[in-house]
């Protein structure tokens, strides 16, 4: 009696254990959304003589694939970024061996520009250290390795020798101008110091100009250059800064010869406060011209300090 009172326990049991089975649904999968990982990118910075890390959030999750992602970004950054690298440059290929990248690039690369062949190197280095996983960079050219500006290769690049920003956000950094504006007999010129930011992408030529442009804040001072004048480019090239305006630079100028002056000087003396300027070759659509309308416009224009009131 007592087996046959067993033996239906038993089959009671597996009963209840099939159907749990069979009635048992798989609970659905969570879906987990990838998660991004922080890193620091190095642009050229607005003085563009030096770098500076901006924040990105880098959406691969595999190694090579982040290396590859802050790598093209450094190619083709973003709107408002200079890149570091030369011109037409492209990525042959990134390895990882042990904590070192090894990254491989075009040709150009190397191509002849004093600065970048400077803080490429440095950009690549700085911007792939800050992955956790990467303590060194080494740098290729179509296979050989990359060669620095004293003729020598640059070796593996180690995050020692390096002053990196992890990518937390930067702050634009501050510098000291000396503007000229017009005096309130429009006879001589007046200098105004100004603390601003130059943002990153912006170079401080072109801050300097922009500054210009929203006019004066002292009592006393004012605007030498038509409020509808627009500034089309600018770029200093062997100590001479070519500004490129648009035409109501010169067609909605107040006019007079003695405006005119003080108008073109203002922004030859400010600019040329900077060390690396000597002359200013002025530009209207892309175009040299002869005259502004009464004074020679078609040369570059040398810093006047008699113009400048005492």
């Amino acid at each position: 009696m007592k087996r046959c009172i067993l033996l239906i326990h038993v089959l009671l049991l597996t009963c209840v254990l099939v159907l749990t089975g069979c009635s048992r649904t798989e609970a659905p999968q969570a879906q987990t959304s990838e998660s991004k990982i922080s890193a620091g990118v190095y642009y050229i910075s607005g003085s563009g003589s030096d770098l500076i890390a901006e924040k990105t959030e880098i959406p691969d999750t595999s190694r090579k694939g982040q290396l590859k992602y802050l790598i093209e970004q450094l190619i083709s950054p973003p709107a408002g970024k200079t890149s570091p690298l030369c011109d037409g440059t492209k990525l042959n290929s990134v390895t990882i061996k042990d904590d070192v990248a090894v990254v491989d690039f075009s040709k150009e690369f190397s191509n002849k520009d004093d600065l970048k062949q400077t803080l490429a190197p440095a950009a690549v280095a700085k911007t792939l250290c800050t992955l956790d996983f990467i303590s060194g960079v080494q740098i290729l050219v179509d296979g050989k390795e990359a060669i620095g500006t004293d003729g020598k290769p640059l070796g593996i690049i180690r995050e020692n020798d390096l002053v990196i920003n992890k990518g937390e956000p930067t702050q634009a950094p501050k510098t000291t101008l000396v503007l000229y504006f017009s005096d309130e007999n429009a006879e001589y010129l007046v200098p105004e110091r100004r603390n601003v930011e130059i943002a990153s992408g912006d170079t401080v030529e072109k801050v300097i100009v922009n500054e210009l442009l929203k006019g004066p804040t002292e009592g006393g001072h004012f605007k030498t250059i038509p409020a509808e004048a627009k500034v089309l480019s600018i770029e200093t090239k062997n100590n001479v800064c070519f500004v490129n305006f648009s035409k109501e630079f010169v067609d909605k100028h107040s006019g007079g010869s003695a405006g005119e002056r003080l108008t073109v000087y203002s922004i030859v003396n400010s600019l040329t406060e900077l060390g690396t300027i000597d002359m200013v070759q002025f530009l209207i659509e892309g175009e040299k011209r002869e005259e502004f309308v009464h004074m020679a416009f078609n040369e570059p224009i040398v810093r006047d300090k008699s113009i400048i009131k005492q």
